[in-house]
């Protein structure tokens, strides 16, 4: 069963949250599933549904690396909230 992680990332004022998000979510994994849940002025939200073989420490270190990258400069995690199993509230 995979677990669903919601993911926050912030960058600097007048950044474009909605590209930062495409960037992140074209840069993980192919076998991760993401979705943009939404975005505020500097802000976007994502959801990360992972496999079960990787744990949240594994997962907040590949979101981090890519926001390490050149493509990402300015955006880092703010927060990761909460994992729950897929189909469980």
């Amino acid at each position: 069963m995979s677990a669903t992680h919601r993911v926050q990332i912030s960058g600097y004022v007048g950044g474009a949250p909605e590209t930062a998000a495409v960037r992140l979510i074209a840069s993980l994994p192919a076998h991760w599933g993401a979705a943009l849940l939404t975005c505020t002025r500097n802000t976007a939200t994502l959801a990360l549904t992972l496999p079960t073989n990787i744990s949240p420490a594994q997962m907040v270190n590949v979101v981090d690396a890519v926001l390490a990258t050149t493509a990402l400069h300015g955006w880092v995690r703010n927060e990761t909230v909460h994992r729950r199993p897929n189909g469980e509230s």
